[in-house]
């Protein structure tokens, strides 16, 4: 019987192969071939993008737009060739791919005993962000997921991120583990961008309602963790540059809810800074504005 998700899977673990045979330099070229020729060509969900950017940056030309969309298709298929590369670079290169942006500070926010989450966006590499903090932080770090739809890339992630010593929490029902590892004073990786369902609250990102999961707030709260935000900027020699803070809990409304509200603003705000500046390595091909 034809398994598709088999087929699909046979045709990634092909490209995995030949990047790895590559090298992580040449494949990053190739992928900013690649993104050219699929813009062009093959332009899954341009729409979606261009009118993300569009409402994202309304003062700029339909040419500007255009002009970003090109480099954000560039991007986003640097970022997937680099997953696919992933189990191929050794770790002493894979280290070499992320600058910290302050190393001792970043050592110094993650000594705490308590729970600590690491909140990321889809920006950058946030696959190969979470490899490297891994390995520098020399810990378990766990992250909470979504199952993707073909379970043979699931299983194929799941061996991939163990490998850096990352440890898979799926959404949903394991939520509990997430509250058990950061009782027990462990770090946790989440991204906490994707757009919410149509009844979550609206918060203000580029001055456009949007609909996010403040679940990521309220655990953190529940928890009394600690909470780091980070941002991956691409280099011009396509390796990484990591930007992050302390979210603060300073100043926060008494009512409960209106907390979790306020920390879910202050982290996408902080998501949007970086994003405002570096455009064109941002994630524009989901619908974020979709209600």
């Amino acid at each position: 019987m034809f398994d598709k998700n088999k087929i699909e899977f046979l045709l990634f673990r092909f490209a995995q192969k030949l990047f790895g045979f590559m090298g992580i330099k040449i494949t990053r070229r190739a992928a900013i071939f690649v993104g050219t020729l699929m813009f062009y060509l093959i332009p899954i969900r341009k729409k979606v993008a261009v009118e993300n950017l569009s409402k994202a940056f309304p003062q700029k030309t339909k040419e500007e737009i255009l002009g970003l969309a090109r480099k954000n298709y560039q991007n986003i298929t640097i970022t997937f060739f680099e997953l696919m590369s992933l189990p191929s670079i050794p770790i002493n290169v894979l280290k070499e791919q992320l600058e910290f942006n302050g190393l001792d500070d970043f050592k110094n926010l993650t000594k705490d005993e308590r729970g600590l989450i690491i909140l990321l966006g889809h920006f950058g590499n946030w696959e190969l962000t979470i490899a490297c903090i891994a390995l520098i932080l020399g810990k378990t770090l766990s992250i909470l997921v979504k199952p993707q739809r073909n379970p043979y890339v699931t299983d194929w992630l799941k061996e991939t991120r163990a490998r850096f010593g990352a440890k898979i929490i799926e959404s949903g029902v394991s939520v509990k583990e997430l509250y058990k590892a950061l009782k027990n004073g462990e770090a946790v990786g989440i991204a906490g961008d994707q757009r919410g369902h149509y009844d979550n609250p609206r918060f203000n990102f580029f001055n456009q309602p949007t609909a996010l999961y403040t679940g990521t707030a309220s655990i953190a709260l529940r928890t009394n963790s600690k909470v780091i935000m980070g941002i991956p900027v691409r280099q011009k020699d396509l390796k990484y540059k990591y930007y992050f803070e302390e979210l603060s809990f300073e100043n926060l409304p008494d009512e409960e809810e209106s907390k979790v509200k306020e920390l879910t603003q202050r982290y996408i705000s902080f998501i949007e800074k970086y994003v405002r500046q570096y455009p064109e390595q941002y994630f524009w091909m989901h619908k974020i504005w979709k209600y």
